[in-house]
């Protein structure tokens, strides 16, 4: 199928069948049959676009565009595009996650993804001290008090004081890294 001048590949999947969908992996979207247009590339937070497909049985998966892009350009399954397996890097535009044209993408290994501007981002590994930790959470009973406060505005606050990533700053947040020390303050 054609559209827009760009001819559309399926997705491919050993396990499902995702006939209502087609990819243009020139300029990295999915077309929806159904609707006949194209999927939301629109960005997240953290800068990547998703897209939530359905199979032919029904069951809806969400899976990272450029994840997508890949399996359809390349012609292997989407199960190989999960991490441990195949990684899909955006390269050589690093800064443009959004970007998920083929000519943006690359394969690698998880080991692989991890440029050395890859690796400056992720910082040390130190460990934030109890304490910091103890008064980060202070601060986020504080700012729940206010219900119009958004959870993802206090994240990027704690990202820019302890100079961390959005990520590493969401598990502390939620509990899922210091979890002892937010059972203390939260309860269990």
């Amino acid at each position: 199928m054609k559209v827009d001048g760009v001819y559309l590949t399926p997705i491919y999947s050993e396990k499902r069948t995702f006939s209502n969908y087609l990819v243009d992996t020139i300029n990295g979207r999915v077309w929806s049959k159904k609707s006949g247009r194209f999927m939301t590339t629109t960005p997240n937070s953290n800068g990547y676009v998703y897209n939530r497909i359905t199979d032919d049985d029904g069951v809806s998966s969400g899976y990272g565009t450029h994840r997508i892009v890949a399996c359809s350009y390349f012609g292997l399954p989407i199960e190989q595009f999960c991490r441990g397996k195949i990684e899909v890097d955006h390269y050589p535009n690093e800064e443009e996650k959004w970007n998920n044209g083929i000519n943006n993408l690359l394969m690698s290994s998880r080991k692989g993804q991890y440029r050395d501007s890859t690796r400056a981002k992720m910082g040390k590994g130190e460990r934030l001290d109890d304490e910091v930790v103890l008064d980060i959470y202070e601060q986020l009973k504080e700012w729940q008090k206010d219900e119009d406060n958004k959870l993802s505005t206090f994240i990027w606050m704690m990202c820019d004081d302890h100079d961390r990533g959005y990520r590493t700053m969401w598990n502390i947040v939620n509990g899922i890294t210091y979890g002892k020390l937010y059972d203390q303050v939260f309860g269990e």
